[in-house]
């Protein structure tokens, strides 16, 4: 039989999975070869940035850094989101620059127009209707902020609290206001597009307010015989009222601290972080923790103390997976940022309550597959099992094990890349591509295989093997097996 063993430094990699935002200073194959072996699991573009051309051949450059380096690389296509912007505005060069300054009189309008020193344009429409007298608005995310003080049928007349300089597509929001514009925004719509074009794994959807917004996406893509993992990203106050029927709706979720921390009192976002992870674990969903994580490695190779902390106890708290944002893609030290959370998760790890967290998941919604799943984490606690041996073809199996968080590495044995990509996000899992068994015996046999090549486990040693049978039946989990290595060959 082949060997099929995993690469030496997967298999050093923490359980907790990195996210690497790709950009500028990781837009080469040399570049992305280090972040993978620096850890990277998932890497995220940014469709808010880029033209397709270009986030078309850095997919491309991924997938086959991926293929070279043989191991699973996901890709995540993070939408724009409905955001209401500011129409265009003269920058410094022009000479006519417009700056806010605090306590004057500055009216936002519905429309397309060019800002002024009295007038800011807002599109698509529907900002001026749903803000009313009394909300704070924000500009450019929190940098200039307007109290709404006189609502006209087209305009709002503002005050301004914190000045600055006004510049053109400028995000424009009303925290703890709903927006009633359309999801599908133009931009948002191309964006969606682009993302089904690529076959992305993962979408990362923006501004979400509500389980229908989910919805609409799922149906876009299913109108165009695509069926992506939806990652709702949760960073509106509405986001946290609707929050599990969000999560509900998607395949995960993303705590996503940036916008969040502005929609919300900031006091408030350490909190928010461990109920968004307590309840996707509840529910088995995928959860990444995001933004500003190591940013001080944007521009120094060393992380503050802080940034460590906050790091290891948004492992502690149960994340699947943290997220590098500029510090991978315009950052001066990208592979080393990269490196630096592995190292940060790797001991967080050793102090990690997995009984918590699968207790969690034991007082969520459960059947037969997620039984299975369970009882496979504790048969692998109690007979000593070193490795969990996860056969899947649409990777459910696999997914329902990592919830349980088992304290042994989850190998994922499957026929099918693009299944492999969309583990990536998943807890724990380590893929090993290969031909899918013709029978239950050929299976086993292939596990011990796998088992024994991987290092992680050797001769006179368990493993655990759960799998769904019928061979090849999507979906299902129900045999679980444990297995005293090697498995004997046929007839012996």
């Amino acid at each position: 039989m082949p060997s099929y063993a995993a690469p030496e430094y997967v298999l050093k990699r923490p359980r907790t999975r990195i996210v690497c935002t790709l950009g500028p200073a990781t837009a080469t194959d040399e570049k992305i070869d280090e972040l993978i072996f620096a850890g990277m699991s998932v890497a995220r573009l940014n469709l808010s940035h880029g033209s397709p051309e270009e986030h078309a051949e850095t997919i491309a450059r991924v997938r086959s850094g991926a293929e070279r380096n043989g191991v699973a690389v996901g890709i995540l296509a993070d939408l724009p989101g409905p955001k209401h912007r500011l129409g265009p505005a003269p920058d410094s060069e022009s000479g006519t620059e417009i700056v806010l300054e605090p306590g004057q009189r500055y009216v936002l309008r519905d429309g397309k127009g060019a800002s002024t020193e009295e007038i800011g344009y807002v599109h698509p429409p529907g900002f001026v209707s749903s803000t009313p007298v009394g909300a704070n608005i924000l500009i450019a995310d929190g940098a200039i902020r307007l109290s709404a003080v006189e609502a006209r049928r087209d305009e709002i007349e503002c005050e301004v609290a914190i000045g600055g300089t006004i510049q053109s597509d400028k995000a424009v929001s009303a925290p703890g206001h709903a927006s009633n514009i359309s999801y599908l925004t133009d931009e948002t719509g191309a964006a969606l597009a682009e993302a089904a074009a690529e076959r992305v794994d993962y979408v990362g959807i923006s501004y979400i307010r509500s389980a229908g917004d989910v919805r609409l996406v799922r149906d876009f893509f299913a109108a165009r015989g695509f069926d992506p993992q939806l990652i709702a990203k949760i960073e509106l106050a509405e986001s946290m009222d609707n929050l599990d029927a969000i999560i509900d709706a998607s395949d995960g979720v993303m705590v996503a601290r940036g916008d969040l921390g502005v929609e919300l009192p900031m006091a408030l976002v350490p909190g928010s972080q461990k109920k968004i992870i307590r309840r996707a674990n509840h529910v088995g969903k995928v959860v990444i923790t995001a933004t500003q994580m190591l940013e001080s490695m944007v521009t120094t190779p060393v992380p503050t103390r802080a940034e460590v902390t906050d790091v290891a106890n948004a492992v502690l708290d149960g994340t699947d997976a943290v997220m590098l944002s500029a510090e991978t893609s315009i950052g001066q030290h990208p592979a080393v940022a990269t490196a630096v959370m592995a190292e940060i998760a790797l001991e967080a790890e050793k102090s990690l309550n997995r009984e918590e967290i699968a207790e969690r998941r034991r007082t969520g919604v459960q059947g037969l597959d997620s039984a299975i799943a369970d009882a496979a984490v504790s048969t692998a606690d109690r007979v000593g099992a070193k490795v969990i041996l996860a056969f899947t073809e649409s990777g459910s199996t696999a997914a329902r094990v990592a919830g349980f968080r088992p304290g042994v590495p989850i190998i994922v044995i499957t026929p099918d890349t693009a299944v492999g990509r969309g583990l990536a996000l998943r807890w724990g899992v380590i893929v090993i591509t290969a031909p899918r068994p013709n029978s239950i015996d050929e299976m086993f046999r292939l596990g011990s295989s796998v088992a024994l090549d991987s290092g992680l486990v050797k001769k006179r040693e368990r493993a655990v093997a759960v799998i769904g049978v019928p061979i090849g039946v999507h979906g299902s989990t129900n045999l679980l097996r444990v297995i005293d290595l090697p498995e004997p060959e046929s007839g012996r």
